[in-house]
């Protein structure tokens, strides 16, 4: 079964509570952008308590599905500007306008949502500091990140940049995603302010 097909079963009626709920979890095993538990978690804080009421069960589905089609908007958009760049003879994509990953963002059209999102993910993450081999660093942007609600200094979104270009391990590559997402918009603004005269930069 797809996505799709799941989430029926988590809308019909007919089925007990606890199959549309196993549903649901389906559905975030198949659509999962802050990762399978934080993606639960999070759902849960948005929509309340649905393995036990129909009306937050509903919600939760809804907020989901709502990431997920805003994602394959902008996937659907970042596959047209690619077809564009090409024909211009821009055949490598650039570093910083990687494509739109399914994972490490929860995408919406509230920036405020997608920060809040990887904010709770970052507070998961925390929780199970002992269990990876982050450094230093990694670990004060995050305690930083989650403190200030993902809001950074010029500094530390410098280290943000320069900590995601590098080739990390997952237990690294993981939580910076996060920092960036919560981040995104101080991130993009940053880019803009540092690119070349002409407004993008170059691909």
């Amino acid at each position: 079964m797809g996505f799709g097909e799941r989430a029926r079963r988590v809308r019909d009626g007919r089925l007990a509570h606890g199959q549309r709920v196993a549903a649901l979890c389906s559905c975030v095993r198949r659509y999962h952008p802050i990762g399978h538990r934080a993606t639960l978690s999070f759902l849960a804080e948005l929509a309340g308590p649905y393995q036990r009421h129909e009306r937050a069960l509903l919600d939760a589905l809804a907020a989901l599905e709502a990431s997920r089609a805003a994602w394959r908007v902008e996937s659907a958009a970042y596959a047209d500007t690619r077809v564009k760049d090409k024909r211009f003879g821009r055949r490598v994509p650039s570093p910083e306008d990687p494509p739109p990953s399914p994972t490490g963002h929860w995408y919406a059209a509230a920036p405020d949502l997608s920060r809040r999102a990887a904010v709770h993910a970052l507070k998961l993450w925390e929780q199970d500091l002992e269990r990876t081999s982050a450094d230093d660093e990694v670990r004060a942007l995050v305690r930083c990140c989650v403190a200030t609600g993902g809001r950074l200094t010029g500094e530390q979104l410098d280290t943000v940049l320069r900590r995601r270009a590098r080739d990390e391990t997952e237990d690294v590559r993981w939580p910076m995603t996060l920092v960036a997402s919560a981040a995104a918009v101080q991130l993009k603004a940053r880019r803009a302010a540092t690119a070349p005269s002409g407004g993008t930069p170059p691909r």
